[in-house]
């Protein structure tokens, strides 16, 4: 066993053998690993037996083992205490870093706020236009939607006026379609164009006069009276029927069909009203006028037959609608105008005349009171000279005489004032 150990330690560290070095008794390395110590053998002559060697070995390994143990306990102790250290210096640094990017953050966040004021203050105007757009928007708002509710009413009153237009429409188309209707419409219309021109009825125009014409009697719708003398003979009964037919359809053939025929009833009721001459009435002048109360009535007429107002006139008969007749009876209103400035001009030159006449008779009343004045002034004189002569004289002998008087008696100075005389010839001139 021991032998066994022997051969192994020998083998293991190096020991003697059969051709190897150290069976002479040299000094022989106890490890070959590097970084080992070396141990020094026995010198020669020493004898040593196996437990000896046993023993040398044993101590070297034990010695061995406590080096390598101090030196693992001594890097561990250093790899122990050395990584803290190193957590420490990386925590360390790792605070520092934290702190420097918290002192940027913070001047970071300094100058954004620096920032933020100043692009508060520079925002500080849009933001009170923005609030003064949102309350313009919404007083807008509220503004729209009265407006809306005040579209509503009105669209709404506007339509039931149109229900009650269409149907009123209705009715006067139904009583258009009588003759009889249509003249008394036609007069209507003529009245009011009779009131706005400033025209009074028995004053400025008559209705339905009778005027004898040869041996037959005709009756005008209206005569106008002009100013001065002179009348204007109105009818104002027109065809209706084609006119209110052409309106009605939607065919153009049949439109311009019922055009043509309703042109054709215009030059009709020309004839027969050149035919009832008219303008033979002696106080007429050399027309009738024919009242169109539209003036559609007109236009279309002339759309259909462009000489209708020629073939008119050849008969002595003028085709008037709303606008002309207008401008016909204000020219009358203005002539009644003219001729009552003329008159009141007469009338204040008479007026004027006998003005003059009277302030003639007062002139001569005071002219007569001048003489009088006049007269009585020289009178007076007249009388404070014959007192101072004869009675004041005789009172001053008595006084001399020693006759003494209550009061004193003075004469009264003479009136030296001459009168004024008027120019009366001029009123009398």
């Amino acid at each position: 066993m021991s032998d066994r150990r022997s051969s192994v330690g020998a083998a293991r560290f190096g020991g003697t053998g059969p051709g190897k070095p150290g069976a002479t008794g040299e000094v022989l390395p106890l490890c070959h690993r590097r970084g080992s110590n070396p141990v020094v053998a026995r010198q020669p002559g020493n004898v040593t037996g196996p437990r000896d060697h046993v023993r040398m070995t044993s101590a070297a390994a034990l010695l061995i083992a406590g080096i390598v143990g101090l030196l693992v306990g001594a890097l561990a102790t250093w790899i122990a205490m050395g990584r803290p250290l190193a957590r420490e210096r990386l925590r360390a640094a790792t605070l520092e870093g934290a702190l420097a990017s918290m002192r940027t953050d913070n001047e970071a966040l300094r100058d954004q706020q620096g920032m933020s004021r100043s692009v508060a203050e520079l925002l500080q105007p849009v933001r009170d236009s923005l609030e003064s757009m949102r309350r313009a928007a919404d007083t807008a708002s509220r503004e729209r939607t009265a407006a809306e509710a005040t579209i509503t009413t009105q669209m709404s009153a506007a339509q039931e006026r149109y229900q009650s237009l269409e149907a009123a429409t209705k009715q006067l188309a139904g009583a258009l379609a009588r003759g009889q209707t249509r003249g008394q419409w036609g007069e209507m219309q003529l009245e009011k164009l009779l009131e706005h021109a400033g025209l009074l009825e028995g004053t400025h125009f008559t209705r339905q006069d009778i005027r004898v014409v040869g041996e037959g009697t005709l009756r005008p719708d209206v005569v106008v009276m002009l100013p001065g003398g002179g009348e204007i003979l109105i009818d104002a009964k027109f065809p209706f029927d084609a006119y209110w037919q052409a309106v009605g359809t939607d065919d153009p053939v049949q439109r311009d069909a019922l055009m043509a025929k309703h042109a054709a009833d215009v030059l009709a009721r020309v004839r027969e009203l050149s035919g009832k001459r008219y303008a033979d009435s002696a106080m007429s002048p050399d027309f009738v006028v024919m009242f169109l109360p539209l003036e559609s009535l007109l236009s279309a007429s002339l759309d259909a037959d462009g000489l209708l107002l020629e073939k008119s006139f050849e008969r002595r008969v003028v085709l008037a609608t709303p606008t002309t007749m207008l401008a016909l009876l204000r020219t009358v209103g203005f002539g009644y105008q003219r001729q009552l400035m003329a008159d009141n001009a007469e009338e204040i030159k008479r007026a004027g005349a006998e003005m003059l006449s009277r302030l003639g008779v007062l002139v001569e009343h005071l002219e007569g009171m001048r003489r009088g004045l006049d007269q009585a002034v020289r009178g007076y004189n007249r009388f404070v000279g014959s007192f101072d002569t004869q009675a004041l004289r005789q009172a001053r002998r008595l006084n001399e005489l020693g006759v003494d008087a209550l009061r004193a008696i003075d004469a009264p100075d003479m009136l030296d004032v001459a009168l004024r005389e008027s120019d009366a010839r001029a009123l009398r001139e």
